[in-house]
C-alpha cells in the first residue's frame, strides 16, 4: 500500500487593507451595512472631537472585531484652518491651533501622548494614528517633534497595559517632498528606529484624481517605504488610483471616506477658516465609469434612455435590489458593497497577476464603458465632465501600462495589514 500523500496547506494571506474614514456623512449609513453582515474591510477611521456623537458605531465596530481607529486629528489642529473650536472638547486641544512651542518640551509631549492614550482605553479604540503634523520635508521642526511624541505614545500604552493597542504613523507630507527621492530618503532613515505598527501616507494633492504620472511616482516613492518591513496605508486614497496602487503592490491597504474624502488636499488647512464648515452630500458610485456624482447628474445621465441605464446602473440585487432607484436613493450602501467587493477581489489574485488582471478587468472596461457615455446626449456640464473622464481613463491605462512592464524588475510587495480578528487569534 502506497503511503499517504501529505499536502502542506499554506495559509491565506492577510486581505488587502480597507479602512473607511467616518465623519459627518454616512454614519447611519455604515452602521446599518455592518449590522447586516457585509462588513468585509479592515477598520473604521473616527474624528477624535466625534467620539461621544458617534459610540454607537464605534460599538457596533468593536462587536464584529473590526478595528476601531482613532485620528486624534493633531494635523488639522497644526495649523490656522484646520483647527476648529469643536476640537476643544478634547483633552490635548490647546483651545486654538497648535504651535511648536506646545511640543517643546518631553514633558509637553508626554503630557499630550498620555491624554491621547487614555482617551483610546477609554472609549476601546484598537488602533490609533500617531499625533503628527503636516511636514514641508525632512528638515521640518514638526518630523522630529512627531516622532518624539509618537514614540512617548508608544510608551503610555505599555505602561497602561494597553501595547495591544496598534499604533500607526500618519506621514503627511507635500507631494514635492514625497516624490523628491533625496527628502524621501531622509525621512525614511528617521522612520526606522520607531516600533510602529503601520505607515499611513497622507500626501497633499494626491488622490483618486492624480494624474497618470503622479500615479507612477506615487507607486515609486511608496515602494521604498517597503524597507520598513511594515504595512502601508495610502490615506485619502480611492477610485482606480487607489485600487490600481493595490494591485500593483506599492500600498497594502487603502483608506477614505464614503463617497467623500479619496483626496487628500490641505490647502483650506493653510488659511483662517471662515463662516459654517460645508459638507458636502453623499454621491453616487459609478464603478465602471470611476465616478462619483451628485445625485442629480446621477438622474440626468439615467434620464438618458436604455443604453445608459444598461451600462451604468447596477445590475447586482445583493447590492442594489430594484437598481437604479436603490442606488440613488441609498447611495452610501451601493457604494460601501461596490468598494468592498472591489478590494475583496483584488485580494483573492495571486500577487505577480494582480497588475495585469486588473488593468484588463477593471483599468480597460472602464476606459471602453467611457467611450459609451461620451457618445450620450447630456447636459453641457455632464458632457465635459465624461469627456474629460474617458480622456483621464485612456491615459491612466496606457501609462500603467508603461509602468506594469516596468514593475516587473526587482518588484517587491507591500505587507498588507493584519485584521483585528487574525491578531487576537495569534494572542489567544
Amino acid at each position: 500500500m502506497a503511503p499517504p500523500v501529505i499536502r502542506l496547506v499554506r495559509s491565506a494571506p492577510d486581505p488587502l487593507g480597507l479602512f473607511l474614514r467616518v465623519g459627518r456623512a454616512g454614519q447611519k449609513d455604515l452602521q446599518t451595512f455592518i449590522a447586516a453582515g457585509d462588513a468585509s474591510f479592515s477598520g473604521v477611521v473616527l474624528e477624535a472631537k466625534r467620539a461621544d456623537k458617534q459610540k454607537e458605531l464605534l460599538s457596533l465596530v468593536l462587536e464584529h472585531r473590526i478595528d476601531a481607529v482613532l485620528d486624534p486629528q493633531t494635523q488639522a489642529m497644526g495649523t490656522t484652518g484646520g483647527y476648529t473650536k469643536s476640537m476643544d472638547v478634547l483633552p490635548w486641544s490647546a483651545k486654538r491651533a497648535h504651535t511648536l512651542d506646545d511640543f517643546s518640551t518631553e514633558l509637553a509631549r508626554r503630557k499630550i501622548a498620555d491624554d491621547i492614550a487614555q482617551f483610546a482605553i477609554k472609549y476601546g479604540f484598537t488602533q490609533i494614528l500617531a499625533p503628527t503634523h503636516l511636514i514641508s520635508g525632512p528638515n521640518d521642526p514638526w518630523l522630529e517633534i512627531d516622532i518624539a511624541t509618537t514614540n512617548a505614545l508608544i510608551s503610555a500604552l505599555q505602561r497602561r497595559n494597553a501595547s495591544s493597542i496598534q499604533v500607526n504613523y500618519s506621514l503627511a507630507i507635500s507631494y514635492e517632498a514625497f516624490r523628491t527621492a533625496s527628502k524621501r530618503s531622509a525621512i525614511l532613515e528617521r522612520l526606522r528606529n520607531l516600533s510602529i505598527d503601520s505607515l499611513w501616507l497622507h500626501v497633499d494633492g494626491c488622490g483618486s484624481d492624480s494624474s497618470p504620472a503622479a500615479v507612477s511616482r506615487y507607486g515609486d516613492a511608496a515602494a521604498d517605504f517597503h524597507t520598513l518591513r511594515i504595512p502601508i496605508i495610502a490615506d485619502h486614497m480611492g477610485g482606480l488610483v487607489g485600487l490600481s496602487l493595490l494591485a500593483f503592490g506599492v500600498v497594502g491597504g487603502i483608506s477614505h471616506g464614503i463617497t467623500l474624502g479619496e483626496r487628500f488636499h490641505c490647502g483650506h488647512w493653510k488659511k483662517v477658516a471662515t463662516g459654517k464648515p460645508f459638507a458636502p452630500g453623499l454621491r453616487v458610485y459609478l464603478p465602471i465609469l470611476d465616478l462619483l456624482l451628485p445625485r442629480v447628474d446621477a438622474e440626468k445621465l439615467f434620464e438618458t434612455g436604455a443604453k445608459a441605464k444598461a451600462a451604468f446602473g447596477c445590475r447586482n440585487t445583493a447590492c442594489c435590489g430594484r437598481g437604479i432607484p436603490d442606488m440613488l436613493q441609498a447611495p452610501a450602501r451601493h457604494f460601501l458593497y461596490q468598494r468592498t467587493r472591489e478590494v475583496a477581489g483584488l485580494s483573492q489574485i495571486p500577487e505577480s497577476l494582480r497588475p495585469m488582471q486588473f488593468l484588463e478587468e477593471h483599468l480597460r472596461p472602464a476606459s471602453d464603458r467611457a467611450l459609451l457615455a461620451v457618445g450620450l446626449t447630456l447636459p453641457d456640464a455632464l458632457q465635459k465632465k465624461m469627456a474629460s473622464q474617458s480622456k483621464r481613463l485612456n491615459d491612466l491605462r496606457i501609462a500603467l501600462g508603461s509602468y506594469a512592464q516596468k514593475r516587473r524588475d526587482d518588484v517587491t510587495f507591500a505587507r498588507h495589514p493584519k485584521t483585528r480578528a487574525a491578531r487576537e487569534a495569534r494572542r489567544s
